[in-house]
């Protein structure tokens, strides 16, 4: 497909029936052929957590009825949320951000539109509507494949990488709407957010303070001769790449792993990565510094503090 579903339909899930369908579209076009994740019940053929009732639900419906995309948010300072996303999230360190946070989760599309737009406009939507209603900041956490878009719309990586008790590897990651420079520099569709010059500043400011690796660039925030100087830095085998590989790494995004960390199970596709820096392990083989790992047959294990590279990589490139 190459464009979303016309037309669609947004509305709020405002009844138990709704929300049923909510719990439903989860399970049947992300759960079910997925790793266990907290909260599937494979006998219900639902996705349910506690923290649900205390959340808004959001759905698109194509014109005659069917479920399109669904997409959930909840308040960072509900009490019903599971210990695992406090750890993830790293709740205890953005304490003084929680009152004005919201957590936006499990964002999913039927599997027929997944390769259009409206990934990003659920996204997009769900969180605009949360901000404007008076929330600063929104974080969520997501696979290590799909940060590089997260970053095109705003959202930046902050604390690391955890391995969740269901083996998924997973990346907590904030979107600052009142940091406006940088929105205009990744140019973020959340620029466009108005409120208060000082409001923004103290805003920003606040986030910056909690979390002071959001200083850091990422690479979609820099020009391109800065986003090849500073892989190369990372990784010198990277200047005698094949171009193909050098071209997708310009795309990618970095994240960390610690020694002891699973990127991936064996059988679980996460995607493809570089590795710029440290050693990782896939399946037998040892992968060092400009080394391809493409993740679903081989169980990827961070054998020594590692810096990756998410990179839509052909799986030729080495």
């Amino acid at each position: 497909m190459s464009d979303t579903p016309s037309p669609l339909l947004w509305e709020e899930a405002r009844d138990e029936n709704a929300r049923e369908d909510v719990y439903r579209f989860r399970y049947e076009q992300y759960f079910s052929q997925k790793e266990y994740l907290p909260g599937t019940e494979h006998d219900a053929r639902r996705v349910w957590l506690p923290h649900d009732e205390a959340s808004r639900h959001f759905l698109v419906r194509a014109g005659d009825g069917r479920l399109a995309a669904v997409g959930t948010a909840t308040p960072a300072d509900e009490p019903s949320l599971l210990d695992e996303w406090r750890d993830i999230f790293e709740l205890d360190r953005l304490k003084e951000l929680l009152p004005q946070t919201v957590i936006v989760s499990r964002v999913i599309v039927a599997r027929e539109a997944r390769h259009t737009s409206l990934f990003g406009q659920m996204c997009l939507r769900l969180a605009v509507l949360l901000l404007e209603e008076g929330y600063r900041y929104a974080v969520h956490y997501c696979a290590p494949a799909m940060t590089p878009m997260y970053e095109r719309l705003g959202y930046r990586l902050y604390g690391r990488g955890k391995t969740m008790r269901s083996g998924a590897f997973r990346l907590p990651m904030i979107l600052v709407p009142d940091d406006e420079a940088y929105l205009k520099r990744v140019r973020s569709p959340f620029r466009r957010i108005e409120r208060p010059d000082e409001e923004k500043r103290r805003g920003a400011e606040r986030a910056l303070r909690v979390c002071p690796e959001l200083a850091t660039l990422p690479l979609c925030a820099m020009t391109a001769p800065s986003r090849e100087r500073r892989l190369v830095e990372l990784c010198p085998p990277l200047r005698l790449a094949a171009p193909g590989l050098r071209r997708a790494a310009l795309r990618g995004s970095i994240f960390p792993m610690r020694a002891g960390d699973s990127l991936a199970a064996q059988g679980v596709d996460e995607g493809s990565f570089l590795v710029l820096s440290g050693l990782m392990s896939a399946g037998s083989r040892l992968c060092g510094p400009g080394d391809a790992i493409h993740s679903g047959n081989e169980a990827v294990r961070a054998e020594r503090d590692s810096l990756l590279l998410s990179a839509p990589l052909d799986p030729g490139d080495r």
